[in-house]
């Protein structure tokens, strides 16, 4: 199971084995290279821990450890994790600050204790039949276990088609779950405990703000405290940057605390390249500038990173997050990233039209709104669409009728739907009309997310739906597999939880107001950042399909995947509409290219995992 990943861990091994019990491990050495070899035991080596990630406040932690009488033998994060369990139980999840899972044995209590960061930030899957329980921080380990087979969960499909990736817990796999971020799980005297939460978004009543300024003070020193511990390592820290306000915040920062920074941006050698912009950045924060292109001939590159991702993320973006980490671990083991603060300060496109929609439908009557206001929406020309949205692709006939659904059904649907409506690739018509006749009857709709606190204001409990959904299972896990399979680490400074807790703890006015969007994060921006940069207009980062589906490249993987005889043989979808969408892609819509990729990632992932091809 452990060489299944040594991708995650190629600089070393280490195993535990107890009556009944085992774990191993991979190490990629960043803290304490040479004496933080895992398992780690606290002092009587009645307690061990297997764990991947990072505990930040390790310094802090162990420092509080040592004058309550704890004994370390090493000057490595892990050993914390033992020691806080020893001194505080369960609860010494509350008292990291990092990215992590681990699997810790108590032996005295004949307990496996298994848990899993805030945000999710770090994977953990699990398997429990007949007796045994199998778990790994991918799921190829767990395949690799005599008691698992290689099932799909067919039953997950129709949530991939709606949201491009399969919500936690399920995965696309039978039987294997994952661990939901901010969650342990125990085993006790061989009985499996269910998933607990330890910790969650607090959302405000909507009264007693304070001042502004004072949550602009607030945020530039929380966010100065959180880059500067997840700059703690032993090996050289670079960042990810893009022309995008989050990364040039982080290396902002992090050239005030390093005198030399190596930073990294990916570009698709097409109009709407951002690398240029990210180039100035850098030269303007001084860094060590590398620029990587992502071209058609990467998508040979597709099967492999499909295998890496464990579960299909049906984006062909994964193609540059793998390329990128790539690149980046040939100089580095360590790399920094704005991933999170969107989901924080509602910096998506959907965000600010779902707010101004409701703002929307609460003023204008719903007779106003079907006699008037939808009619003149249905005549805009197909071109107006792309006003609602900040990507320069076009959304063509396809985006328009998706808004105008959206428009037309608002008030009749919840929140999580109306997110969900918003964000589909794949509509509950369009699924309808794709699937076969024999596949209708496993299709299940029931996978929608639901707020659980339907308190606070409404702008804050949109964001916070996002942290069960749409964080740990789309931009996360692209981030994670990518690096890892490159045995690269990426921390993300936006997801420290004490800067996340101040994001809700701040009115939404600060937040994303009218078609503003992050300004909370833009105002601190300007204090620290020229102002070419903070000027600078938003450019989504996003695969350019239609500069590249008429690729060689591209062509072979649709032909193999999605051709008439392997569509039947599959049975999932109905081989004339598959015929349909593919003459679709022609219009060169974003809907359709995507949609198409989406079909062609399934599929690889069908062949790799269920019929064991080997395809690189």
């Amino acid at each position: 199971m452990a060489e299944a990943m040594v991708h995650r861990g190629p600089d070393g091994e280490g195993y535990f084995r107890a009556a009944g019990f085992q774990m191993g491990m991979r190490r990629l050495s960043i803290i304490d290279l040479e004496g933080g070899v895992q398992p780690i035991y606290n002092e009587d080596r009645s307690i061990a821990v297997c764990y991947n990630g990072e505990i930040y406040n390790y310094i802090e932690l162990r420092d509080e450890l040592i004058k309550r009488g704890h004994e370390f033998r090493t000057q490595s994060d892990t050993e914390v994790v033992v020691h806080a369990y020893e001194e505080w139980g369960l609860d010494c999840l509350e008292r990291f600050n990092g990215m992590f899972a681990f699997a810790l044995y108590d032996e005295p209590r004949e307990r496996v204790f298994l848990a899993r960061d805030r945000c999710g930030q770090k994977p953990l899957y699990w398997w429990n039949r007949n007796g045994r329980f199998v778990f790994a921080s991918e799921i190829k380990s767990i395949l690799k276990s005599a008691c698992v087979s290689a099932e799909c969960n067919v039953g997950a499909i129709d949530a991939y088609l709606g949201l491009r990736n399969v919500p936690e817990p399920a995965t696309m796999f039978k039987d294997i779950y994952t661990l939901p971020a901010a969650h342990f799980m125990l085993i006790e005297k061989g009985a499996v405990r269910e998933p607990q939460r330890y910790w969650d978004i607090k959302l405000s009543d909507g009264g007693g703000y304070r001042n502004d300024d004072e949550y602009l003070e607030e945020l530039e020193a929380e966010f100065h405290k959180a880059v500067s511990i997840a700059m703690r390592s032993d090996v050289p820290v670079g960042a990810y940057l893009s022309a995008g306000v989050d990364s040039s915040l982080i290396v902002a920062e992090m050239a005030k605390l390093s005198n030399r920074v190596n930073t990294f941006s990916i570009g698709f050698d097409s109009p709407i390249d951002e690398t240029k912009d990210a180039a100035e950045t850098a030269n303007l924060l001084g860094t060590k500038h590398h620029e990587i292109q992502c071209r058609p001939q990467d998508f040979e590159l597709l099967p492999k990173i499909v295998y890496h991702m464990d579960r299909p993320v049906g984006d062909a973006l994964i193609i540059a997050f793998y390329r990128l980490a790539e690149e980046t671990s040939r100089d580095l083991k360590v790399v920094l990233s704005g991933e999170g603060a969107d989901e924080m300060y509602g910096g998506y496109s959907f965000h600010k039209v779902i707010q101004l929609v409701e703002k929307y439908s609460r003023m204008v009557p719903g007779i106003l709104h079907q006699g008037l206001a939808m009619p003149a929406l249905q005549a805009l020309p197909v071109g107006a669409l792309n006003k609602f949205f900040e990507f320069p692709a076009y959304l063509g006939t396809r985006g328009k009728a998706r808004l105008l659904d959206f428009l037309g059904n608002y008030s009749t649907r919840d929140l999580a739907t109306n997110v969900v409506a918003l964000r589909t690739l794949w509509d509950l018509n369009e699924r309808g009309s794709l699937y076969s006749e024999r596949f209708k009857s496993n299709a299940c709709q029931d996978w929608i997310p639901r707020v659980r606190d339907s308190g606070g204001p409404f702008f804050d409990r949109m964001l916070k739906l996002q942290y069960d959904e749409w964080l740990q299972d789309w931009a996360l896990i692209r981030q994670d597999k990518n690096t890892m399979a490159h045995s690269l680490e990426i921390r993300l400074p936006f997801l420290d939880h004490n800067l996340i807790e101040q994001a809700f703890r701040m009115p939404p006015r600060l937040k994303a107001l009218g078609f503003k969007d992050k300004i909370v994060e833009r105002r601190l921006a300007q204090k620290v950042l020229p102002s070419e940069v903070t000027n600078r207009a938003k450019n989504p980062f996003f695969m350019p399909m239609e500069y590249f589906f008429e690729h060689p490249q591209v062509g072979e993987l649709i032909k193999m995947t999605l051709n008439e005889a392997q569509v039947r043989r599959r049975g999932y979808f109905d081989p004339k509409r598959i015929a349909w969408l593919l003459e679709k892609m022609e219009t060169r819509e974003f809907v359709y290219l995507k949609q198409v990729m989406s079909l062609v990632i399934l599929e690889l992932w069908h062949l790799i995992f269920i019929d064991k091809q080997k395809l690189w």
